[in-house]
């Protein structure tokens, strides 16, 4: 939900290209490899963003929020958006999203913002945004995760292998 730019996908490269480079042998890009990592934009707009934080409460993964419960639910509607990473065609990893709209009885209290509750937030292949919407207007979010799969490809030995698949450095 990119409502500040031309176009959804420019609006989305503007700010992904601030996320970590990542080297993928050519083989992996031909066949549409992408990664999960944290910061990965699902939304761009005028609303106050939402601090969020992947964590643990009474022994409960959660998804904390600095968002006030006060007015929060009475003036904006929610939508959570996961992302999965998982291996697609030729073993090549693959992130995968779902959005769906949050209802308000779905929210959590902890210390008096709210948060979301799911044994789902502790799996570590997985990232979120919770995004606020109000009326065509959103607020900017990336995704938040445990997902550590792309450091793999930000090194120098990765590097090196993606160079030597597009036929070395020149």
């Amino acid at each position: 939900m990119f409502t500040e730019g031309k176009t959804n996908y420019l609006g989305f490269l503007s700010l992904a290209n601030k996320l970590p480079v990542v080297y993928m042998p050519k083989n992996k890009w031909e066949v549409e490899g992408s990664l999960l990592m944290p910061g990965i934009p699902v939304s761009d707009g005028i609303l106050r963003p939402i601090q969020q934080t992947l964590g643990v409460v009474d022994g409960t993964p959660v998804l904390i929020t600095d968002e006030e419960a006060s007015n929060s639910l009475t003036y904006s509607a929610f939508l959570l958006y996961t992302a999965e990473q998982g291996t697609g065609h030729m073993n090549c990893p693959e992130v995968k999203f779902k959005v769906r709209v949050v209802q308000p009885d779905e929210f959590a209290l902890v210390d008096g913002y709210l948060a979301l509750v799911d044994s789902d937030f502790a799996d570590e292949m997985k990232g979120w945004a919770l995004v606020r919407v109000q009326g065509k207007n959103c607020s900017p979010q990336g995704i938040v995760t445990r997902c550590k799969v792309y450091e793999q490809y930000t090194t120098e030995e990765a590097l090196e292998e993606a160079a030597k698949s597009y036929g070395g450095l020149k």
